[in-house]
């Protein structure tokens, strides 16, 4: 089966593999955020601690940029899929 699809892919292969990188990649800094606003609420915000608060805030903007990044990238896969309907 899959030496079918790779065929039929061809040329398009890199993006045709990248593409559910990119969503799984998304999908986990996505994930990772709303733990982060928890850890904010624990560590951050019951200890008073700003440096805390900014430090896991920071990392936070640093998660929702890659989600960006990987959310933009994976529509990199309709190249992929515009290249296997060719004849």
């Amino acid at each position: 089966m899959f030496k079918t699809l790779l065929k039929q892919i061809g040329d398009y292969k890199k993006d045709a593999i990248l593409t559910p990188v990119f969503v799984i990649l998304e999908v986990i800094m996505e994930v990772i955020i709303p733990l982060m606003m928890a850890a904010i609420i624990d560590y951050g915000l019951k200890g008073q601690s700003f440096k805390t608060v900014s430090l896991i805030g920071g990392a936070m903007i640093v998660m929702a940029g890659l989600a960006l990044f990987f959310g933009c990238d994976h529509g990199t896969g309709s190249w992929a899929d515009c290249g296997a309907g060719k004849p």
